[in-house]
């Protein structure tokens, strides 16, 4: 016990030394590049939260504005509030954020903290999700207190990461009440877990295309991006497939595109022309490929796998997005290595009825 807790905190000694190296980042390079001074673009949506914040955003001006279909900015906006727009309190927040996603994860399924995050540091993304204000350090927090709802059945701390869930993204808010469901003792899909994957496809497939007018938003939103997006013929396809109903059809696809399709173009990494798209995300989408490769290799890529379980159907809400952004499935790649953690170090499982020793009694 008392060996993994010099882990964790030597973990959380790694999240100061990031953050350490952030602040420095900000300092020589970052707050430019925020403030469109330089084209180092480490960032995604992290300047127009703090155009929000300013107020020089005309369609985000009150409290409805910031949760939608077409976009959320809410969890952004209250850790600016927090922080008064301070861009290096910001990225001591998002460390706080990360140091205690990491305790909390490896204190609730006791598996070894440096571990885990070394191969969250693996991903870009968690690098800078902690330089700068975005969703991602947010649905990191997010998973770790699904974890811990979980594991100790805490009714309190599972309202709380529902409530957080809305600060982040609806279609999160989606998962985590679905997957809730799953568990409930009468429900007749409990323990079918690919026939609650098919349903969930096919239900989301009549759901969307009976939705289309309500969703002009979210469409509109993938028109613009695309326009910038040189690969968007085959995703704009499979848009169009699904805008019919035929979403379960795009489906596989439209997720292999959006998880791994980045991920072995690393041409791009070396001759860059949007350094976020062509270095952060591509980086990342290699990442996931890489952790998908080992699971399925290791054979732990399993239905059974609560965390896979999860992941699956993370991946089937959140690909019905038109929106070609491959950082939003960060927390899949969450959840496959904290798997990957589990199972490499022979510590435990998460089943259907709990957290079950595997080997070496804990």
């Amino acid at each position: 016990m008392k060996t993994k807790s010099l882990r964790i905190y030597a973990s959380l000694l790694g999240v100061a030394v990031l953050v350490y190296g952030g602040l420095w980042f900000l300092f020589l390079v970052g707050i430019d590049a925020l403030e469109g001074r330089n084209d180092f673009q480490f960032f995604a949506d992290s300047a127009t939260y703090h155009e929000a914040h300013a107020g020089a955003l005309e369609h985000v001006q009150s409290l409805s504005d910031l949760v939608g279909t077409a976009g959320n900015f809410l969890g952004p906006m209250v850790l600016l509030k927090l922080a008064g727009g301070n861009y290096y309190l910001i990225a001591l927040l998002n460390g706080l954020l990360l140091g205690l996603s990491i305790a909390i994860i490896s204190r609730s399924l006791r598996l070894d903290a440096l571990y885990l995050f070394g191969l969250l540091l693996l991903n870009p993304i968690t690098v800078s999700s902690v330089l700068s204000v975005n969703k991602e350090i947010i649905s990191l927090f997010c998973i770790s207190l699904l974890i811990k709802a979980y594991v100790s059945r805490s009714f309190v701390v599972l309202l709380a990461t529902i409530l957080l869930s809305l600060a982040v993204r609806w279609q999160l808010t989606v998962v985590i009440i679905f997957y809730i469901m799953l568990f409930l003792p009468r429900n007749p899909l409990r323990g079918r877990r690919l026939l609650t994957l098919a349903s969930l496809i096919l239900a989301l497939s009549i759901v969307y295309w009976m939705l289309g007018d309500a969703l002009k938003g979210v469409q509109e939103n993938f028109d613009y991006a695309a326009e910038g997006y040189e690969g968007s013929g085959l995703w704009a396809s499979l848009v169009s497939l699904q805008n019919d109903g035929y979403y379960f059809v795009a489906l596989p696809l439209k997720a292999f595109h959006i998880l791994f399709g980045l991920g072995v173009q690393l041409n791009k990494v070396l001759s860059p022309v949007e350094l976020y798209n062509d270095v952060w995300q591509v980086l990342h989408s290699t990442a996931l490929l890489v952790v998908f490769v080992i699971l399925v290799k290791k054979h732990l890529f399993k239905l059974s796998d609560n965390l896979i379980f999860l992941s699956l159907i993370y991946i089937v809400i959140f690909a019905l997005t038109p929106i070609y952004a491959p950082r939003y499935f960060y927390p899949v790649y969450v959840l496959w290595v904290i798997s990957l953690s589990l199972n490499m170090r022979g510590r435990v499982s998460l089943r259907i009825d709990g957290v079950i020793p595997l080997g070496k009694k804990i």
